[in-house]
This record gives structure tokens, C-alpha cells and sequence, in this order.
């Protein structure tokens, strides 16, 4: 056994220290989890597609050639929307992961 997983010969520090060792190793793994969360948007037809982080930063954009036939603004509010839309998709996956572990 590791000298920190030793028992200290007090059964109430002893059993702190092991909820400790189980709650951290807890919020290792949900931080993990976190860190893997992105959001994605696209058209209906898939010629723009948007990736963001859990923070809702910009990660990816994908811009079929096609989807430039359209105007210049009609292309950047596609891009505007879908990076909302994105965001607002990291944001339900980000409380999926963290729920669990929220208070009422």
C-alpha cells in the first residue's frame, strides 16, 4: 500500500482521507469528461458545418465549396446562427455530464 493510503490509526481521519481519494479521483474524471464536450451545428444539407468547445469556442468550420454561391451576408448569418446553435448544443451536453453532480 502507497505510504498516502497507509491507515493512520484514527478510523474517523482514515475514512475522510478515503472519501477525499474518492472524490477527487471523481472530479478527475468528470473534468476529463468536460473537456471532451463539443457542440455542432450544421445546414439541412450539411454544406456549413460548426464545432465548439464546451466554452463555446470556435473549434472547427467546414464550408462545402457549393455553399458559396450563396451571398456574402445570407453566409455569414448561416455561420452566425449555426455557431449559436453549436454553442447552445455544448451547453445541453456540458449539463448532461455535470447534472449528476450539481446540487437541487
Amino acid at each position: 500500500m502507497p505510504e498516502r493510503e497507509q491507515p493512520t490509526g484514527d478510523p474517523e481521519l482514515d475514512r475522510l482521507m478515503t472519501e477525499f481519494r474518492a472524490n477527487s479521483q471523481e472530479f478527475s474524471d468528470v473534468m476529463g469528461q468536460v473537456g471532451e464536450v463539443v457542440g455542432r451545428a450544421a445546414t439541412q444539407d450539411d454544406r456549413i458545418q460548426v464545432r465548439v468547445s464546451a466554452s463555446g469556442q470556435l473549434t472547427a468550420l467546414h464550408i462545402d465549396p457549393r455553399a458559396m454561391r450563396m451571398g456574402s451576408r445570407e453566409l455569414a448569418d448561416t455561420i452566425m446562427d449555426l455557431s449559436r446553435r453549436a454553442a447552445e448544443d455544448a451547453a445541453r451536453r456540458l449539463m448532461e455530464v455535470t447534472r449528476p453532480y450539481l446540487g437541487e
